[in-house]
């Protein structure tokens, strides 16, 4: 199934929800880097977000699946939790991973980083 992002019409669209933010700053004098400068050398994130959908957990781990995730503000070490279900309160499965890739074709979920588990 594809992604309907922010972009999509209003009666599909399904972008995931930056539900804790801000990203990582680091104090002034810390030497890790970490910033949502775009700017900066590390640019690591840190903001979690939402995503729930239809769409199976292996669609949402293939290449800049979230399409429109830079505009959205995405950034690599952002976590994403959701679900995925095939109906409302059956087959559901949870899932919780980490942002590894962000370019203007999208944002992309670490295969390594994703963790689900299944509930019938």
């Amino acid at each position: 199934m594809a992604y309907s992002g922010a972009t999509a019409a209003s009666s599909v669209a399904n972008p995931p929800r930056c539900i804790a933010g801000g990203g990582l700053y680091g104090v002034p004098g810390d030497t890790t880097g970490l910033s949502t400068n775009p700017d900066s050398p590390n640019n690591q994130g840190g903001s979690l977000w939402y995503y729930a959908s239809t769409n199976l957990t292996t669609d949402i781990v293939a290449s800049n699946f979230f399409s429109d995730g830079k505009r959205l503000g995405m950034r690599p070490g952002d976590l994403v939790m959701g679900v995925q279900f095939s109906s409302a309160g059956s087959s559901v499965e949870t899932f919780f991973g980490s942002i590894t890739g962000v370019s203007t074709g999208g944002a992309s979920l670490s295969t390594g980083s994703l963790v689900t588990s299944t509930f019938s």
